[in-house]
């Protein structure tokens, strides 16, 4: 049986939440506490335009940092 675009799609979606979106949640006796936060350690980091960046001025801020390797 040869499906088409729209079948296919379709299926592909109910396959994927199946998958991921109707597991069953875990048990509240299987679930561990997470450790108390631990500061981040003092930082300063310089930048692509000669200005330099330092943990202080990002905090109270949320921060998202991506660290990139090109081996």
């Amino acid at each position: 049986m040869r499906l088409t675009a729209r079948p296919r799609a379709l299926l592909a979606a109910a396959g994927l939440m199946l998958a991921f979106g109707l597991t069953p949640p875990a048990a509240a006796d299987t679930l561990t506490p997470l450790s108390p936060a631990v500061p981040m350690p003092a930082f300063k980091i310089p930048g692509i335009s000669g200005t330099s960046g330092s943990d202080a001025d990002l905090r109270n801020k949320v921060t998202i940092i991506r660290f990139w390797a090109s081996w």
